[in-house]
């Protein structure tokens, strides 16, 4: 077989050409490989040589020589181009060239021994020379190798390929041509050097991909290297790189991508840069934020079609279709409700997406103690309107199940108002944490000091704790001593039976504040950048999620209340072990702790009113029924039971496919819901809540030791 090849090896964007005949063998071609390029060596590269449709085929002993050959003399194909890359800080097919290497050196009728430079470096310690770190990106260098190759994603997936390919060659080009069709490119060294590299590509009107029609991959300038700065880093490939990034973790930050492009890429971007980048990601990922809203009408059909029972609506201004309102409940959180402890934690989020708004949720209690959550909706304020909206929504919910709910909430007077219109006569806790901070602000310790403040939070805390009606009238007469007339004013606007135990009607089941909702909202934090659609979608997968893993975690219990109860019930049985217990009736019961109390069975009550406050057995009621030989079980409420927890995640929250979205649902008259309107404020848009006064307290540290906990006048650190 009579077959002479033209090849082609590009090695770092330098190519030779020389023939391969009949008689060449591979070690002619390594040895040919060495000669003509600069810093090429034997063992640390290896070659790749392309066919249509297979960029990638092996070169590396005799016989794929042959087959090459082969393929060449039946395909009457006169020129291969081969690709020579670096193996620099890589083990991968060290072996294979390390073999290559060897039969050289024994033609040459020497014999192997390490080199000088590996010798001098084993002995210099720290001085050696650095080796190569594997980056990501060296694989780039191969994007560009052929005349034929195809771009299924088109033009711009040979745009984003190209520019990739020079970052990691080391040299920039400009476009001579660039369409939807076509895209000439250049070196930018073609007006100054005549540099010579061209390539040019189109679209195949056949299969839509686009085609390599000519390359010269001969670059005639001189001075290229890669460096760690290049014009060819743009925001679209930046986006490229970081796209499954931001789909796993969309609070990503700039600072952070330009760390891992320095650490992963070796390339340095700009802040700019990695935010627009991270900004086209988004817009790739989670689609036009504008475009999202008119996308929740498929939305709202596709989750009464997947998820039997959901109550779901969208709501729009009259006339012109802008979005007003969007409330959703899924079926499997309505039905697990009634299972539930009977309370609602009421709260609002701010959203930080481009057209702002509110997240509304109202979150249950499970009886292992966890948030529940039972329904959630988008406004664009916290105002009574808003709010008054999604209280009618959540009521269309809750009056079905006829059971009487507690609600926790802040004092927002919007809400306040709408509580009043759609749940008249309903418990409504406010929530403790957010009133001491209110009264914590009335009192800075610039004007007062740190001892009046605590002393009256302390008072405060007393009131608010009291499980009688002395206790709370003793309390407050001080705390108005103490805290004169901004205490007055602050306890006049506030009514006693919504923050004090002794005074509260309804069932609190010993919560005080409104810190379930504040877990939901730290819960679906990641989310609240995002455009409405993917917003309310994450929360449902995170939520689908959550529901699964708790009904696997509850078939396991093997107790009859659920763990957090089962452990408080039995530290309260060890509790009064010692303690003396009296029968009076047959229900009735005194028990001798360090002062003696009433416990009547029959009415579960005890003097300490603790087990009508908590609405859990208390230690005293305990010892009672270990007393009367009762179980102790069949005083505590059905919520706190593992039967009760595995009813509440029966039934699931199914899955909503995007496969057939936008075909067949319905839409408004005008075919497409509008964004709310929204005025960008000044300045760079706030990420985090402004924490109300006195919500956090900076640590004293001391500039002297570094120690906290006293400051340089006071320190007596021995230095």
């Amino acid at each position: 077989m009579e077959v002479c090849v033209i090849a082609k090896c590009t090695y770092k964007s330098e190519t030779i050409m020389f023939s391969v005949s009949a008689e060449s063998s591979m070690v002619d071609i390594l040895k040919t490989l060495c000669l003509r390029f600069k810093g090429l060596q034997l063992g640390c590269f290896t070659l790749r040589y392309s066919l249509p449709n297979y960029p990638s085929c092996f070169l590396e002993t005799d016989t794929d020589l042959d087959m090459m050959r082969s393929f060449f003399f039946v395909s009457n194909e006169k020129s291969v181009d081969i690709l020579v890359k670096d193996l620099c800080g890589s083990s991968e097919y060290s072996g294979d060239f390390c073999v290559n290497k060897e039969l050289i050196e024994c033609e040459k009728g020497e014999s192997s021994c390490s080199s000088t430079v590996e010798d001098r470096n084993e002995f210099l310690g720290r001085s050696k020379r650095a080796s190569a770190k594997p980056l990501l990106s060296n694989e780039w260098e191969t994007y560009i190798h052929h005349v034929g190759q195809k771009f299924d994603g088109g033009a711009e997936e040979f745009r984003l390929k190209l520019c990739k390919y020079a970052l990691e060659v080391g040299f920039n080009f400009l476009y001579a041509g660039n369409d939807k069709k076509w895209v000439v490119a250049i070196c930018s060294n073609k007006k100054l050097e005549g540099c010579s590299w061209r390539v040019y590509a189109s679209r195949c009107e056949a299969t839509g991909c686009f085609v390599i029609r000519t390359l010269n991959n001969v670059h005639t300038c001189v001075g290229r290297i890669r460096e760690s700065k290049s014009k060819m880093m743009r925001s679209r490939v930046v986006s490229s790189l970081i796209v499954d990034r931001i789909r796993a973790k969309p609070e990503l930050k700039p600072v952070e991508i330009t760390h891992e492009f320095k650490d992963y890429y070796g390339i340095d971007i700009s802040y700019y840069h990695a935010w627009f980048g991270k900004e086209l990601a988004k817009l790739n990922v989670h689609g036009d934020e504008s475009k999202s809203f008119n996308e929740l009408v498929w939305y709202a059909d596709a989750v009464k079609e997947t998820n039997p029972g959901s109550f779901c609506t969208l709501e729009c201004e009259a006339g012109i279709n802008r979005f007003r309102w969007f409330f959703v409940s899924f079926g499997g959180c309505i039905a697990g409700f009634q299972y539930c402890i009977p309370l609602l934690f009421i709260d609002a989020t701010f959203l930080k997406s481009k057209y702002k708004g509110q997240l509304l949720c109202a979150s249950g209690k499970i009886g292992n103690q966890g948030f529940y959550p039972l329904a959630f909706g988008v406004v664009d304020s916290e105002t009574e309107e808003n709010w008054t909206w999604f209280l009618q929504h959540l009521a269309s919910i809750l009056l079905p199940m006829g059971k009487v709910v507690t609600f926790f909430s802040d004092r927002n007077q919007g809400l306040l108002n709408a509580m009043g219109f759609v749940f008249p006569g309903c418990p409504h806790s406010y929530c403790y944490y957010h009133l001491k901070q209110n009264l914590i602000s009335k009192y800075p310790k610039s004007g007062y000091g740190k001892l009046l403040q605590d002393r009256v939070i302390n008072l405060f805390s007393r009131c608010a704790y009291a499980v009688t009606e002395e206790e709370f009238t003793v309390a407050m007469e001080e705390l108005v001593i103490v805290g004169s007339s901004k205490v007055k004013t602050f306890i006049s606007d506030l009514s006693r039976d919504h923050y004090a135990n002794t005074y509260f009607k309804g069932m609190q089941y010993g919560e005080m504040a409104n810190s379930l909702a504040e877990s939901f909202n730290n819960w679906v934090g990641v989310f609240r950048d995002l455009p409405v659609l993917p917003l309310i979608e994450g929360i449902r997968q995170k939520l689908m999620v959550l529901n699964s893993q708790r009904r696997i975690e509850a078939e396991k219990w093997t107790t009859i209340l659920c763990p957090e109860m089962e452990t408080r019930l039995w530290e309260n049985a060890e509790a009064g072990r010692t303690w003396v217990v009296h029968r009076s009736s047959f229900t009735v019961f005194e028990v001798f702790a360090d002062y003696s109390v009433m416990v009547d069975l029959e009415q579960r009550t005890c003097s300490c009113r603790l087990w009508q406050i908590d609405g859990f057995p208390c230690t005293h009621a305990v010892a009672a029924i270990l007393a009367k030989k009762d179980s102790v079980y069949d005083y505590v409420e059905c919520y706190y039971r593992t039967d009760f927890f595995r009813k509440a995640y029966e039934s699931p929250i199914f899955p909503i496919p995007y496969i057939g979205k936008g075909l067949g649902s319905n839409s408004f008259a005008a075919g497409v819901v509008l964004p709310p309107i929204t005025k960008r404020p000044v300045g760079r848009p706030p990420k985090k809540r402004i924490k109300a006064f006195g919500e956090f307290k900076r640590p004293l540290k001391c500039s002297r030791c570094s120690v906290t906990g006293h400051n340089r006048k006071t320190c007596k650190a021995v230095i």
